[in-house]
């Protein structure tokens, strides 16, 4: 549906909300990939900050060490996984069909399932902050760094469920990623045009 220039600027905020929340246009789901982006770089660098003070001198107490294993943790996680892979797939995402003289990704509707499971993991991810007591009454954020090798995971070192919640908001933004890259590669397979 298409709507005169008028008619947009007196539609209601919930309604332009709605058009983007519902979107499976590949522009628009590059520029929240790429807001989704921008928004957890900012969450990373307050991490990183935080880190930074923590380091600038030795024997400083600005956090404690569990604190820092925390942020170190949620710092590498948030800068791979929800900074540095969506925005390479927001611009994939936009520029892709115009590069190739499509007028589409080949699976608009994965395209954006993809954008929301993303998302979904990021919010998992830091929803463990919040969620992760669970029943030991203990922990927090997932302490266990970046790559989670096996004695940091065990309960015995990580207690509560926070581990679980990183392992499951990585897991959602995998499938996320792995349905973005799966419509790129068909898009660009199927959809170029002929020469």
């Amino acid at each position: 549906m298409t709507w005169a220039k008028d008619e947009v600027e007196a539609r209601p905020f919930v309604d332009r909300l709605h058009d983007w929340v519902t979107t499976v246009d590949h522009k628009r789901l590059g520029v929240m990939y790429v807001a989704y982006a921008l928004l957890f770089l900012v969450i990373g660098g307050i991490e990183a900050t935080i880190m930074r003070v923590q380091l600038i001198a030795p024997h400083q107490d600005f956090v404690s060490p569990q604190v820092f294993n925390r942020l170190f943790t949620m710092h590498g996680t948030t800068m791979i996984f929800f900074v540095a892979m969506p925005l390479l797939f927001g611009f994939a995402n936009y520029l892709t069909p115009l590069m190739i003289g499509a007028r589409d990704t080949a699976f608009p509707r994965l395209n954006a399932l993809s954008f929301w499971l993303m998302a979904f993991g990021g919010v998992l991810l830091y929803f463990s902050v919040l969620g992760a007591n669970g029943l030991y009454g203990a922990g927090n954020a997932p302490d266990v760094g970046w790559f989670a090798y096996a004695p940091l995971t065990s309960t015995t070192f990580s207690r509560g469920h926070s581990t679980d919640f990183w392992t499951l908001g990585l897991l959602v933004s995998g499938f996320g990623s792995v349905g973005t890259a799966i419509n790129l590669i068909t898009t660009i397979l199927c959809l170029r045009c002929r020469a």
